[in-house]
Protein backbone atom coordinates (compact mmCIF):
# COMPACT_ATOMS: atom_id res chain seq x y z
CA UNK A 1 0.00 0.00 0.00
CA UNK A 2 1.47 3.23 -0.54
CA UNK A 3 2.48 5.85 1.88
CA UNK A 4 0.06 8.07 1.05
CA UNK A 5 -3.01 6.25 -0.62
CA UNK A 6 -6.47 7.26 0.22
CA UNK A 7 -4.91 10.98 0.51
CA UNK A 8 -5.90 13.74 -1.97
CA UNK A 9 -4.25 17.33 -3.05
CA UNK A 10 -5.29 19.70 -5.24
CA UNK A 11 -2.68 21.81 -6.90
CA UNK A 12 -3.01 25.39 -8.45
CA UNK A 13 0.53 25.11 -9.63
CA UNK A 14 1.40 25.61 -12.83
CA UNK A 15 5.34 25.37 -12.55
CA UNK A 16 7.97 25.82 -9.93
CA UNK A 17 8.06 24.48 -6.66
CA UNK A 18 4.46 23.99 -5.95
CA UNK A 19 4.31 21.66 -8.64
CA UNK A 20 7.73 19.98 -7.03
CA UNK A 21 5.86 19.47 -3.85
CA UNK A 22 2.71 17.89 -5.61
CA UNK A 23 5.10 15.41 -7.94
CA UNK A 24 6.92 14.41 -4.49
CA UNK A 25 3.04 13.91 -2.86
CA UNK A 26 1.97 11.97 -6.08
CA UNK A 27 5.22 9.63 -5.85
CA UNK A 28 4.24 8.70 -1.74
CA UNK A 29 0.33 7.29 -3.40
CA UNK A 30 -1.74 10.81 -3.09
CA UNK A 31 -4.13 11.43 -5.66
CA UNK A 32 -3.29 14.60 -6.91
CA UNK A 33 -5.77 16.65 -9.24
CA UNK A 34 -4.06 19.53 -11.24
CA UNK A 35 -6.57 22.51 -11.40
CA UNK A 36 -5.55 24.54 -14.58
CA UNK A 37 -6.90 27.65 -16.47
CA UNK A 38 -9.06 27.55 -19.38
CA UNK A 39 -6.37 26.68 -22.56
CA UNK A 40 -8.02 30.20 -23.55
CA UNK A 41 -6.41 32.16 -20.78
CA UNK A 42 -2.72 31.48 -21.74
CA UNK A 43 -1.55 30.53 -18.42
CA UNK A 44 2.31 28.64 -18.91
CA UNK A 45 1.67 25.39 -18.94
CA UNK A 46 4.82 22.52 -17.97
CA UNK A 47 6.50 20.57 -20.46
CA UNK A 48 4.84 17.01 -21.35
CA UNK A 49 7.79 15.27 -19.59
CA UNK A 50 7.96 17.30 -16.54
CA UNK A 51 6.68 16.76 -13.02
CA UNK A 52 6.28 13.34 -12.58
CA UNK A 53 3.80 14.13 -15.52
CA UNK A 54 2.34 11.05 -17.44
CA UNK A 55 1.51 8.65 -14.50
CA UNK A 56 -1.10 9.11 -12.77
CA UNK A 57 -1.73 12.67 -11.74
CA UNK A 58 -4.69 14.19 -12.80
CA UNK A 59 -6.08 17.30 -14.50
CA UNK A 60 -9.17 19.58 -14.47
CA UNK A 61 -9.67 23.05 -16.18
CA UNK A 62 -11.23 25.44 -14.62
CA UNK A 63 -11.89 29.34 -15.05
CA UNK A 64 -11.64 29.93 -11.22
CA UNK A 65 -12.39 33.90 -12.58
CA UNK A 66 -15.95 32.95 -12.78
CA UNK A 67 -18.56 31.92 -9.74
CA UNK A 68 -18.92 28.78 -11.22
CA UNK A 69 -15.56 27.81 -11.13
CA UNK A 70 -14.78 28.79 -7.96
CA UNK A 71 -17.46 26.91 -6.68
CA UNK A 72 -16.13 23.41 -8.52
CA UNK A 73 -12.97 24.42 -7.03
CA UNK A 74 -14.18 24.67 -3.65
CA UNK A 75 -16.60 21.96 -3.72
CA UNK A 76 -13.60 19.62 -4.80
CA UNK A 77 -11.70 21.17 -1.87
CA UNK A 78 -14.52 19.84 0.44
CA UNK A 79 -13.73 16.52 0.11
CA UNK A 80 -9.84 16.71 -0.25
CA UNK A 81 -7.35 16.81 2.43
CA UNK A 82 -4.50 19.24 1.26
CA UNK A 83 -4.41 22.12 -0.94
CA UNK A 84 -1.12 23.60 -2.83
CA UNK A 85 -1.22 27.16 -4.66
CA UNK A 86 1.55 29.17 -5.66
CA UNK A 87 -0.46 32.33 -6.13
CA UNK A 88 1.46 35.73 -5.08
CA UNK A 89 0.14 36.88 -1.51
CA UNK A 90 -3.52 37.98 -2.36
CA UNK A 91 -4.87 36.34 -5.29
CA UNK A 92 -6.05 33.53 -3.78
CA UNK A 93 -7.84 35.54 -1.53
CA UNK A 94 -9.05 37.69 -4.58
CA UNK A 95 -10.32 35.05 -6.16
CA UNK A 96 -12.01 34.05 -3.34
CA UNK A 97 -10.35 30.56 -3.20
CA UNK A 98 -7.85 31.40 -0.58
CA UNK A 99 -7.51 29.53 3.10
CA UNK A 100 -10.47 30.71 4.99
CA UNK A 101 -13.39 30.31 2.14
CA UNK A 102 -11.87 26.52 1.71
CA UNK A 103 -11.86 26.30 5.16
CA UNK A 104 -15.28 26.72 5.84
CA UNK A 105 -15.90 24.17 3.37
CA UNK A 106 -13.48 21.60 5.04
CA UNK A 107 -12.30 22.64 8.41
CA UNK A 108 -9.97 19.39 8.02
CA UNK A 109 -7.75 21.05 5.19
CA UNK A 110 -4.11 21.59 4.97
CA UNK A 111 -3.61 24.67 2.82
CA UNK A 112 -0.09 25.57 1.73
CA UNK A 113 0.98 28.64 0.32
CA UNK A 114 3.84 28.15 -1.20
CA UNK A 115 5.64 31.60 -2.31
CA UNK A 116 9.07 32.92 -3.68
CA UNK A 117 9.15 34.97 -0.08
CA UNK A 118 6.87 34.34 1.85
CA UNK A 119 2.94 35.85 2.91
CA UNK A 120 4.53 39.14 4.01
CA UNK A 121 7.44 41.13 4.44
CA UNK A 122 9.09 43.73 2.00
CA UNK A 123 9.92 41.62 -0.70
CA UNK A 124 6.33 39.30 -0.37
CA UNK A 125 4.97 41.07 -3.66
CA UNK A 126 8.13 40.62 -5.70
CA UNK A 127 8.20 38.19 -8.42
CA UNK A 128 10.73 35.75 -8.56
CA UNK A 129 12.11 32.44 -9.87
CA UNK A 130 14.52 29.98 -8.29
CA UNK A 131 17.74 31.98 -9.02
CA UNK A 132 16.19 34.88 -7.54
CA UNK A 133 15.88 33.12 -4.40
CA UNK A 134 18.76 31.17 -4.78
CA UNK A 135 20.42 35.01 -5.16
CA UNK A 136 18.65 36.31 -1.63
CA UNK A 137 18.93 33.00 0.34
CA UNK A 138 23.18 33.34 -0.35
CA UNK A 139 23.57 30.16 -2.55
CA UNK A 140 24.57 31.92 -5.48
CA UNK A 141 27.61 33.88 -3.92
CA UNK A 142 29.08 30.62 -3.05
CA UNK A 143 29.48 29.45 -6.02
CA UNK A 144 32.97 29.61 -8.27
CA UNK A 145 32.84 33.05 -10.02
CA UNK A 146 32.69 32.62 -14.17
CA UNK A 147 35.16 34.10 -16.34
CA UNK A 148 32.90 37.73 -16.28
CA UNK A 149 33.66 37.47 -11.89
CA UNK A 150 29.86 36.84 -11.48
CA UNK A 151 28.38 33.43 -9.86
CA UNK A 152 27.87 30.97 -12.14
CA UNK A 153 24.78 29.67 -12.93
CA UNK A 154 23.37 26.36 -10.70
CA UNK A 155 21.95 24.43 -13.61
CA UNK A 156 19.22 22.91 -11.42
CA UNK A 157 16.26 24.63 -9.75
CA UNK A 158 17.60 23.62 -6.42
CA UNK A 159 15.22 26.65 -5.14
CA UNK A 160 12.42 25.26 -6.65
CA UNK A 161 13.04 21.66 -5.38
CA UNK A 162 14.80 21.53 -2.26
CA UNK A 163 13.93 25.08 -1.10
CA UNK A 164 10.31 25.08 -2.03
CA UNK A 165 9.19 21.89 -3.07
CA UNK A 166 10.14 19.56 -0.75
CA UNK A 167 10.04 22.46 2.63
CA UNK A 168 6.15 22.32 1.24
CA UNK A 169 5.83 18.30 1.00
CA UNK A 170 7.47 18.45 4.64
CA UNK A 171 5.39 20.66 6.11
CA UNK A 172 2.27 18.97 4.91
CA UNK A 173 2.90 15.95 5.81
CA UNK A 174 3.78 17.19 9.74
CA UNK A 175 0.05 18.54 9.71
CA UNK A 176 -1.86 15.76 8.16
CA UNK A 177 -0.20 13.69 10.88
CA UNK A 178 -1.19 16.12 13.26
CA UNK A 179 -4.71 16.51 11.77
CA UNK A 180 -5.19 12.67 11.93
CA UNK A 181 -4.49 12.54 16.24
CA UNK A 182 -6.51 16.07 16.44
CA UNK A 183 -8.77 16.59 13.62
CA UNK A 184 -7.42 20.20 12.88
CA UNK A 185 -6.02 21.40 9.52
CA UNK A 186 -3.90 24.09 8.52
CA UNK A 187 -2.27 26.85 7.10
CA UNK A 188 1.12 26.64 5.74
CA UNK A 189 3.18 29.75 4.54
CA UNK A 190 5.74 28.58 2.68
CA UNK A 191 8.84 30.64 1.93
CA UNK A 192 11.03 28.85 -0.68
CA UNK A 193 14.10 31.86 0.02
CA UNK A 194 13.94 30.14 3.54
CA UNK A 195 14.03 27.02 2.35
CA UNK A 196 16.99 28.19 0.71
CA UNK A 197 18.43 29.10 4.10
CA UNK A 198 18.05 25.63 5.18
CA UNK A 199 20.61 24.42 2.66
CA UNK A 200 23.01 27.50 3.22
CA UNK A 201 23.03 26.75 7.14
CA UNK A 202 26.39 25.39 7.60
CA UNK A 203 27.94 29.16 6.51
CA UNK A 204 24.83 30.93 7.70
CA UNK A 205 25.68 29.67 11.08
CA UNK A 206 29.09 29.89 10.79
CA UNK A 207 28.82 34.08 10.57
CA UNK A 208 25.96 34.18 12.57
CA UNK A 209 28.87 32.41 15.11
CA UNK A 210 32.00 33.89 14.54
CA UNK A 211 31.33 36.84 11.84
CA UNK A 212 33.06 34.51 8.97
CA UNK A 213 32.13 35.84 5.66
CA UNK A 214 31.55 32.84 2.97
CA UNK A 215 32.65 32.92 -0.43
CA UNK A 216 34.63 31.03 -2.68
CA UNK A 217 37.74 29.66 -2.08
CA UNK A 218 36.79 30.91 1.34
CA UNK A 219 35.75 27.72 3.32
CA UNK A 220 35.64 24.21 2.83
CA UNK A 221 32.53 23.67 0.68
CA UNK A 222 33.36 26.55 -1.86
CA UNK A 223 37.46 25.40 -2.84
CA UNK A 224 39.85 26.46 -0.39
CA UNK A 225 41.34 23.37 -0.07
CA UNK A 226 42.56 20.98 -2.57
CA UNK A 227 40.71 17.87 -1.22
CA UNK A 228 37.20 19.40 -1.90
CA UNK A 229 37.42 20.12 -5.53
CA UNK A 230 36.73 18.94 -9.49
CA UNK A 231 39.63 17.85 -11.51
CA UNK A 232 39.80 17.45 -15.06
CA UNK A 233 41.22 14.21 -16.72
CA UNK A 234 43.37 13.40 -19.95
CA UNK A 235 39.94 12.92 -21.98
CA UNK A 236 38.39 16.15 -20.83
CA UNK A 237 35.92 14.50 -18.49
CA UNK A 238 36.07 15.28 -14.73
CA UNK A 239 36.30 14.04 -11.19
CA UNK A 240 35.09 14.82 -7.95
CA UNK A 241 36.93 14.51 -5.16
CA UNK A 242 35.41 14.58 -1.56
CA UNK A 243 38.04 13.39 0.59
CA UNK A 244 37.42 15.80 3.98
CA UNK A 245 38.09 13.23 6.34
CA UNK A 246 41.44 12.40 7.07
CA UNK A 247 41.61 8.32 6.14
CA UNK A 248 40.56 9.25 3.08
CA UNK A 249 42.95 12.12 2.16
CA UNK A 250 45.38 10.24 3.06
CA UNK A 251 44.23 6.99 1.06
CA UNK A 252 44.01 9.69 -2.19
CA UNK A 253 47.38 10.53 -1.66
CA UNK A 254 48.65 7.11 -1.04
CA UNK A 255 46.88 6.20 -4.38
CA UNK A 256 47.80 8.93 -6.40
CA UNK A 257 51.82 8.23 -4.99
CA UNK A 258 51.42 11.78 -3.43
CA UNK A 259 52.26 10.50 0.00
CA UNK A 260 54.27 13.78 1.03
CA UNK A 261 50.86 15.59 1.16
CA UNK A 262 48.90 13.05 3.29
CA UNK A 263 49.37 15.08 6.41
CA UNK A 264 49.42 18.75 4.96
CA UNK A 265 45.62 18.33 3.70
CA UNK A 266 44.07 21.76 5.68
CA UNK A 267 47.71 23.68 5.29
CA UNK A 268 46.51 26.65 3.36
CA UNK A 269 50.30 27.58 2.30
CA UNK A 270 50.59 24.57 0.58
CA UNK A 271 46.96 24.28 -1.40
CA UNK A 272 48.25 25.65 -4.50
CA UNK A 273 51.05 23.48 -4.51
CA UNK A 274 48.79 20.57 -3.75
CA UNK A 275 46.08 21.28 -6.06
CA UNK A 276 48.66 21.70 -8.84
CA UNK A 277 49.99 18.49 -7.88
CA UNK A 278 46.53 16.66 -7.89
CA UNK A 279 45.72 18.25 -11.61
CA UNK A 280 48.74 16.83 -12.64
CA UNK A 281 48.31 13.65 -11.79
CA UNK A 282 44.61 13.36 -12.97
CA UNK A 283 45.53 14.88 -16.70
CA UNK A 284 47.48 11.32 -16.63
CA UNK A 285 44.74 9.07 -17.38
CA UNK A 286 41.38 9.06 -18.40
CA UNK A 287 38.10 9.94 -15.96
CA UNK A 288 36.58 6.61 -15.66
CA UNK A 289 39.90 4.75 -15.57
CA UNK A 290 40.70 6.81 -12.01
CA UNK A 291 37.54 6.57 -10.89
CA UNK A 292 37.61 2.58 -11.33
CA UNK A 293 40.87 2.58 -9.65
CA UNK A 294 40.00 5.01 -6.86
CA UNK A 295 36.51 5.24 -5.99
CA UNK A 296 36.79 1.20 -4.41
CA UNK A 297 39.36 2.67 -2.07
CA UNK A 298 37.87 4.96 0.22
CA UNK A 299 39.09 7.95 -1.58
CA UNK A 300 35.61 9.81 -1.95
CA UNK A 301 36.08 9.93 -5.85
CA UNK A 302 33.14 9.75 -8.22
CA UNK A 303 32.54 10.79 -11.75
CA UNK A 304 31.50 14.70 -13.04
CA UNK A 305 28.64 13.01 -15.22
CA UNK A 306 26.55 14.85 -17.92
CA UNK A 307 23.18 14.76 -18.17
CA UNK A 308 23.19 11.60 -20.81
CA UNK A 309 25.36 9.72 -18.58
CA UNK A 310 23.61 9.94 -15.82
CA UNK A 311 20.76 7.96 -17.10
CA UNK A 312 23.13 4.72 -17.83
CA UNK A 313 25.61 4.81 -14.75
CA UNK A 314 24.81 1.50 -13.48
CA UNK A 315 24.60 2.56 -9.95
CA UNK A 316 21.27 4.53 -10.68
CA UNK A 317 20.06 2.11 -13.17
CA UNK A 318 20.69 -1.02 -10.81
CA UNK A 319 18.39 0.81 -8.17
CA UNK A 320 15.73 1.38 -10.69
CA UNK A 321 15.23 4.96 -11.18
CA UNK A 322 14.00 5.66 -14.60
CA UNK A 323 10.09 4.85 -15.32
CA UNK A 324 7.99 4.29 -18.00
CA UNK A 325 5.36 7.15 -19.01
CA UNK A 326 2.48 7.84 -21.81
CA UNK A 327 1.12 11.30 -23.17
CA UNK A 328 -1.43 11.60 -25.35
CA UNK A 329 0.22 13.20 -27.84
CA UNK A 330 3.42 12.22 -27.40
CA UNK A 331 3.27 8.33 -26.91
CA UNK A 332 5.30 6.44 -24.37
CA UNK A 333 8.75 7.64 -23.05
CA UNK A 334 10.74 8.31 -19.95
CA UNK A 335 11.64 9.73 -17.51
CA UNK A 336 12.75 9.73 -13.46
CA UNK A 337 10.81 7.49 -11.28
CA UNK A 338 9.02 8.06 -7.74
CA UNK A 339 12.61 8.58 -5.97
CA UNK A 340 11.87 9.47 -2.42
CA UNK A 341 12.06 6.61 0.32
CA UNK A 342 8.46 5.24 0.93
CA UNK A 343 7.14 5.86 -3.07
CA UNK A 344 5.73 3.15 -4.57
CA UNK A 345 7.85 2.26 -7.19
Amino acid sequence: MALLEGFTVLDLSAVGPGSRCTWLLADLGARVIKVAAPESQGRLEPPFHSYGAGRGTEKVRIDLKSDEGREMFLGLAATSDAVVESYRPGVAERLGIGYEAVRARNPRIVYAAVTGYGQDGPSAAWAGHDLNYLGVGGFLACQSPRSDGGPALPGATVADSAGGGMQAAISILAALLRRERTGEGAYLDVSTTEGVLYLMALQIDQHLATGEKAGPGTTLLTGRYACYDVYECRDGKWLSVGAIEGVFFSNLCRSLELDQYAHHQFEDKLQDEIRAAFRAVFTERDRDDWVAELAPLDTCVAPVLAVDEVTSHPQLVARGVLAEAEDPEHGRFKQLGPLVAGSDK
